[in-house]
């Protein structure tokens, strides 16, 4: 039987967790989730893993789509991995309540608190340096775990997330919608396309020599992270807005994205951007 594990990265924290945990198992593939990849299927694994980052205290919606589509082993050992930077929130428990749909347990599962990367709305923080060789080190401890498959119970949200995930993380999907407005192309460019490479949403196009953005951000931060000549800058202009009719008096974040030109941006030192451009690897 086969071992699978499927990501999702834009930063590369997922897909470095899936390289440690295949280096363990050995013979396994690990495979991104992009928004082209639905032919993959995971009925002849008898290990299948899921790593993923949160987004707005839940489960990433490229994931959620990928998962419900994905044809399973039934009777596989199934892990899930959340990768937030803050807030686990409720992600593992939606991850279960999909594959529970599709008659499919969760054997084990775990979070590992990561560098926050959404760097147009504030540095990464903690610091790589601090934050990396505990991460490294965690992922050994669950790589063994799940090597050895051992049985963990999924990360559920507290009573508080429960309490203001709907009224607090809403109105920032609504975001998405138009959020990759706010990026602005640079006369540093060099059009070599390493922004449509690393974009796991197939968001970005090269159209006379610029990066084209065409509104199915999920705001992973990759595009701008792995540019290599720092060309990619952001800021939403109320301006443009106002000119959409779109109404951003409920959503205060709004007032605060920007990427200043002196703000460092982060992706996981062990991930390149070849890395993160691949659809998948196999670990022997």
């Amino acid at each position: 039987m086969n071992k699978k594990i499927f990501y999702f990265s834009g930063t590369g924290n997922s897909m470095r967790a899936a390289q440690k945990i295949a280096t363990y198992l050995g013979n396994t593939e690990i495979i991104s989730i992009k928004s082209d990849n639905d032919n993959f299927n995971a009925e002849d694994c008898d290990v299948i893993g899921f790593i993923f980052p949160v987004h707005h205290w839940t489960l990433p919606e490229p994931v959620v789509n990928f998962v419900k589509e994905l044809k399973m082993n039934n009777n596989a050992y199934i892990f899930c991995i959340a990768m937030p930077s803050f807030v686990c929130g409720c992600a593992c428990e939606k991850l279960e309540e999909i594959l529970i749909s599709k008659h499919v347990r969760i054997s084990y599962g775990a979070k590992v608190y990561n560098v926050a990367n959404y760097c147009i709305v504030y540095p990464p923080v903690p610091p790589a340096k601090l934050v990396i060789p505990k991460v490294e080190r965690k992922l050994d401890k669950i790589s063994k775990d799940i090597s050895e498959r051992k049985i963990q119970k999924i990360p559920r949200a507290n009573w508080f997330v429960r309490k203001k995930i709907k009224k607090t993380m809403e109105k920032y999907k609504d975001v998405l919608n138009y959020a990759d407005m706010g990026f602005k192309i640079s006369e540093r460019c060099i059009s070599c396309g390493t922004c449509v490479k690393v974009c796991p949403m197939k968001n970005i196009e090269i159209i006379d020599k610029k990066p084209i953005f065409k509104n199915k951000c999920v705001q992973c931060m990759a595009c701008v992270s792995f540019c290599p000549k720092k060309a990619i800058e952001y800021k939403l202009n109320e301006e443009d807005l106002k000119a959409k009719n779109i109404d951003t008096s409920k959503v205060k974040i709004i007032k605060i994205m920007k990427l200043p030109k002196k703000r460092k941006c982060y992706h996981n030192p062990y991930i390149t951007a070849m890395d993160i451009s691949k659809y998948n690897i196999f670990y022997k």
